[in-house]
């Protein structure tokens, strides 16, 4: 494996540099690590939010209604629809209509991160209105160079998206280098963090194909190069005593062990999935239990969740965690805080214990590093936007190669921001790198329950 991950990121970084990237997204948001680098990795041109043609149009600051009528006010200006603080995840049938109805209108990429984000753009007709953009030095801008450098795409859509749409805008003339074929995600992945989701289940985002059926899932994990995938159902997160994980375990079966669910507890309703989690357990199918206190609206230290830890206590299963720093926006994640759930470490030396998102915001970062550092039962995830400048790098130095997993949260998010941020790292070693992207998840979810079979 070592070989195919040393090429493989051999084939990326040639990639990445042999591409015409020009970055139309420097930001004046400052990183939350004081360690990052002076300058982007690629050639960039800024762009003011108030002149100038083209022009930013940050999307936490109007609404589309308000984007598509200054798009209209002004129609010989071509205006980017560029991420603020919050991922545009949420937005992306919106986004969508507005760049196939607005000529002027145009989408840069950074913090755009639905699962095949810019191929589905691309599907819309919409191909000529993708531009790379890092959100510099805010996040990292690894987030995004891998959804064009891995992307999905011919030679010359890649070339455009990478800085030839932007180009046009400038009046440059297109940049086309010589062309490298696309790049195969070799099979050594472990996403030790994600999710399903029902077509009926009510969904923040459009997500398609994302039902915990295996001829949707098998086709994605090839591409991907996932050799396995850890899942909860979005419908057992939101409610594990009416949609038990094991209801989705068919899914399980036929992938022949591919794809493995999280059991989820919920103390609300601590007699049904005390219940549902003694039938669940000691089925290999089911990787361990999925808790999340900002979900259940419930403190992380409340006794509550001791029964949780006293059944994987007994039956030699893990428990991984929703985890994230205090949100001005989201108010329910102040139950989540890493912190909180010091109690149970202290209390239950022997359950195996994953803060996934490892701490989320870099608020929650430092707190997450603690817990891990401290307690040897510990792991953390990189699931979620963790796409903040330094985030990844600092987990490394802080926590160690040893103590964290790839994780992704797809349907959420497309693996390829995750893989990104990692290949970016270039004084990361092939052994650590691969510790983190299968080995610390292969060791401490599935050693057990290939032993047990």
């Amino acid at each position: 494996m070592l070989a195919s991950l040393k090429e493989f990121r051999r084939l990326y970084s040639e990639m990445q540099k042999r591409l015409p990237f020009l970055d139309c997204y420097i930001t004046d948001l400052q990183p939350s690590w004081s360690d990052i680098p002076s300058e982007p990795p690629t050639a960039y041109k800024k762009l003011s939010c108030t002149e100038g043609n083209p022009r930013l149009v940050i999307q936490t600051e109007h609404s589309f209604e308000e984007i598509a009528a200054m798009a209209a006010a002004e129609p010989d200006v071509n205006f980017i629809i560029a991420s603020g603080d919050k991922k545009l995840l949420y937005h992306i049938a919106a986004i969508t209509s507005l760049l196939q109805e607005i000529p002027n209108l145009y989408l840069s990429t950074g913090n755009f991160c639905n699962i095949f984000a810019l191929e589905r753009l691309i599907d819309a007709g919409c191909k000529d209105k993708l531009l790379y953009g890092s959100m510099y030095p805010f996040l990292s801008p690894g987030e995004a160079l891998a959804q064009v450098v891995l992307g999905r795409f011919d030679w010359e859509t890649r070339c455009a998206i990478a800085g030839n749409n932007f180009r046009r805008l400038l009046g440059e003339e297109p940049v086309i280098p010589e062309e490298l074929p696309e790049i195969k995600i070799p099979k050594l992945f472990i996403d030790a963090h994600g999710h399903t989701i029902e077509e009926d289940t009510p969904a923040r985002f459009p997500s398609p194909g994302s039902a915990a059926k295996w001829e949707l899932w098998q086709e994605k994990l090839d591409f991907f190069g996932l050799t396995e995938f850890f899942f909860t159902p979005s419908e057992t997160n939101i409610n594990a005593s009416v949609s038990p994980g094991y209801l989705f375990r068919p899914c399980c079966e036929e992938s022949k062990g591919r794809m493995l669910f999280f059991e989820g507890f919920n103390p609300r309703f601590p007699e049904k999935c005390l219940e549902n989690l003694e039938k669940s357990l000691p089925d290999p199918c089911c990787i361990g239990i999925k808790i999340h206190p900002a979900e259940h609206k419930t403190d992380a230290d409340s006794p509550l969740y001791d029964a949780a830890f006293k059944i994987a206590a007994k039956c030699g299963k893990p428990i991984m965690t929703h985890s994230w720093g205090i949100s001005d926006y989201n108010p329910v994640q102040k139950h989540a805080v890493p912190e909180r759930f010091e109690c149970h470490l202290k209390k239950y030396p022997e359950v195996r214990f994953v803060f996934g998102h490892t701490g989320g915001r870099p608020n929650g970062f430092p707190a997450a590093v603690e817990m891990i550092k401290k307690y040897p039962q510990c792991m953390g995830d990189f699931s979620g936007d963790l796409f903040f400048n330094g985030h990844i790098r600092h987990a490394i130095s802080e926590i160690g190669a040893d103590r964290l997993m790839f994780g992704t949260d797809m349907y959420w998010i497309d693996p390829r921001c995750t893989m990104g941020m990692l290949l970016e790292i270039e004084d990361l070693s092939d052994e650590d790198f691969l510790k983190i992207a299968r080995l610390n998840a292969e060791h401490f979810y599935l050693d057990k329950v290939r032993n047990a079979n």
